[in-house]
């Protein structure tokens, strides 16, 4: 969904360039939603090894700003993995969001599974990667906006 389209409710990342650390306001509605926790979860595989490798720490929790060629590059090259394998998925398939948790329990409970949408993730990590192309282009700032 992008932001074109209004703001949702809840959504589990707002993605944004603007050419300031401090964006301006059209910048900031020139972005893109994701919407699902399956979705954003499955992309915490790509995107977790970032704060290792790039000091990157991208959660549904918590906004960071993204900038610097070295920072942009690992950016695109996470964006990028997770593209090529979004597309050799099936249109859905299962995704563990969590584990059911009862008060003073000593062991993990059964997993809770949602269905991500190949189309859902293509469409939001392609429109990341054109928005990581244009700050790294124009030495700017990616915005990553956790919802939760």
């Amino acid at each position: 969904m992008s932001a074109r389209q209004g703001r949702p409710d809840f959504f589990d990342y707002y993605v944004f360039a603007s050419c300031e650390v401090e964006p301006k306001d059209e910048e900031k509605q020139d972005g893109v939603y994701l919407l699902g926790a399956a979705e954003a979860s499955y992309l915490k595989q790509f995107f977790d090894p970032l704060y290792d490798k790039a000091g990157i720490g991208l959660s549904t929790s918590d906004d960071e700003v993204i900038s610097g060629r070295e920072a942009l590059s690992a950016l695109a090259d996470a964006v990028d993995a997770a593209i090529r394998d979004v597309e050799r998925r099936t249109a859905e398939w299962p995704v563990t969001i969590g584990y059911t948790f009862e008060p003073f329990q000593e062991v993990r409970g059964a997993p809770i599974v949602k269905q991500a949408s190949r189309f859902r993730l293509l469409e939001f990590l392609n429109a990341v990667a054109g928005i990581v192309d244009r700050a790294s282009a124009s030495n700017g700032h990616v915005h990553f906006g956790g919802g939760s």
